[in-house]
This record gives C-alpha cells, sequence and structure tokens, in this order.
C-alpha cells in the first residue's frame, strides 16, 4: 500500500451513532492533536512500522500487532513516530454503539497480541469492517457493527484471559484439529517448548492436562451433536476424534451420567 494522505471523507468528529473506519500507512509528518479530546472512542490496530499516543503524561509507543483504544473526551495527541512509517487500521465510533463496559476503564490502553490466531482474527475483521464501510452495500452499517462487536471482544477477552500465548496457540490447535491423533512432542514443536515445560505450563494456565482439555472439547462436542443432529452416536463417536466406540461411551457416562443413546433420546432440553 503506498503512502497517502488524510482521505476527503475522512471525519475526525463523528456525530452520534456514526462509525467510520480506514487503512492507512503515513509518514512522520502525519499528527493529530485534540485539547479537549472527541466525542467517540477510537482503536487503532498497527500492521507495521511505529506510532506514539500521547495523553497527559501518558505516552505509549505503538508497533506490530498492538492494539490501542482512547476513550471519549481524553485530550490526546498521535501520530507517527520520527523517522518512521505508521501502517495502521483504525476506527471511529460513537459510544452510544456499543456497550463497552467490558472494555478497560483506562483512558488509554495499548494492548499487543502475541497470539497469531487472534491477530489474524483482528485483521480479517477490521478488514471487514472498511470493506462493508467502503462499500456501502445494503445492510453495510449493520455489518460494520457486527465486525467492530467482533473486535472488541476479543480484545475484552484478552484483557481478561491471563493465559501465556503459547497456551492459547495450543487450545486453537486442540480445538481446530479436535478428530486428529494429537501429539504432545508435536504440540510442544509448534510453540518451541519442550513437552515437559508445555505439560507444567498448560496445566499451570488451563488448569487440567493437556489431554483431559482434548477429552472435554471431544465431550462437548459430541453432545452437541448428538442433541442437535441425525447422526448415530457411533457416527458422531469417529467425527469427535474416537476410534473406539466402547472407550467414548466409557467417557461419556462419566461426564453426562447416562450413555450416548440414553442422551440423545432424551437430551437436556427435553428433561423434565
Amino acid at each position: 500500500m503506498a503512502d497517502i494522505d488524510l482521505p476527503s471523507d475522512y471525519v475526525a468528529y463523528p456525530e452520534s451513532h456514526v462509525l467510520i473506519a480506514g487503512h492507512f500507512l503515513v509518514k512522520d509528518t502525519y499528527q493529530t492533536k485534540r485539547q479537549a479530546g472527541m466525542n467517540d472512542w477510537l482503536i487503532t490496530f498497527t500492521l507495521d512500522g511505529e506510532g506514539y499516543f500521547k495523553t497527559g503524561d501518558e505516552h505509549i509507543i505503538c508497533t506490530q500487532g498492538d492494539v490501542t483504544i482512547l476513550r471519549p473526551t481524553v485530550p490526546h495527541q498521535y501520530g507517527t513516530s520520527r523517522g518512521k512509517t505508521w501502517h495502521f487500521f483504525w476506527a471511529h465510533f460513537s459510544p452510544e454503539l456499543f456497550e463497552t463496559n467490558y472494555l478497560s476503564d483506562k483512558r488509554l490502553v495499548n494492548l499487543t497480541i502475541e497470539n497469531e490466531y487472534i491477530r489474524n482474527r483482528i485483521n480479517q475483521s477490521f478488514e471487514k469492517l472498511i470493506q462493508d464501510y467502503r462499500e456501502r452495500q445494503r445492510y453495510w452499517y449493520e455489518l460494520c457493527e457486527l465486525s467492530l462487536k467482533e473486535i472488541l471482544l476479543l480484545i475484552a477477552q484478552r484483557q481478561e484471559q491471563a493465559l501465556d500465548s503459547r497456551i492459547e496457540e495450543v487450545l486453537h490447535i486442540l480445538s481446530k484439529q479436535m478428530k486428529d491423533s494429537i501429539s504432545i512432542n508435536k504440540l510442544a514443536k509448534s510453540v518451541n517448548l519442550s513437552p515437559s515445560r508445555l505439560s507444567h505450563l498448560f496445566k499451570e494456565n488451563v488448569g487440567h492436562s493437556i489431554l483431559d482439555t482434548l477429552k472435554q472439547m471431544r465431550l462437548n462436542q459430541a453432545a452437541l451433536l448428538l442433541e442437535h443432529t441425525d447422526r448415530s452416536a457411533s457416527e458422531i463417536a469417529y467425527e469427535v476424534g474416537y476410534q473406539n466406540y466402547n472407550y467414548f461411551a466409557i467417557h461419556f457416562r462419566k461426564r453426562y451420567g447416562i450413555s450416548p443413546r440414553e442422551y440423545k433420546k432424551n437430551p437436556p432440553t427435553n428433561r423434565t
């Protein structure tokens, strides 16, 4: 993407119930200063380069993978760091659009997204947000709200969840490859840890072992499929990663108190 100046339709102070978004690659001449703050929220996601934010005595630097959130009414200044370029997504949204009490109450938040999966997900949500904002086809506004809501919830999740980024990656792999055989050695290699260190760190973060967590994922999915699909219990056992139905049935009964076939005939929503 080539260097750009501010677009002609850029709005610094959105009116009530307005959401705007964009994608900038700007040199160190780019700077915005608002002594009285603004009426809306501002969120940025740095793709590359370096930017900065100043609010009173606070001065933060934004680099690749950083999400920055500025609350309304906070006097501030932000721009590209001297001698750098700053490549970032941004969005302004008025306070009336969302419940934001799940976000930090700090005036300025800078959060580094270390987990590659979450970083990619935020990136994709911003791309959808900007695309829908620019194209403005039918329901564009509602689609923009959905994309921004996803970004904000992912950020709130990161703030509340103190998981090691490597454990987050392992959980993502487990959920994505739940049907496959899982090798602790391969998982450890994927996050640059030894198998013993991964096992210890995982239990420390999650509270359960890797294999127990995988088992719970499989059983949760099995219960969902039993309740909401026409597949047989044996088909579902295979679908969630069990090669032996009897082994699956034993684990299922321990978890839910009844056999998979009984569960299918009388799922929780139908029980009195």
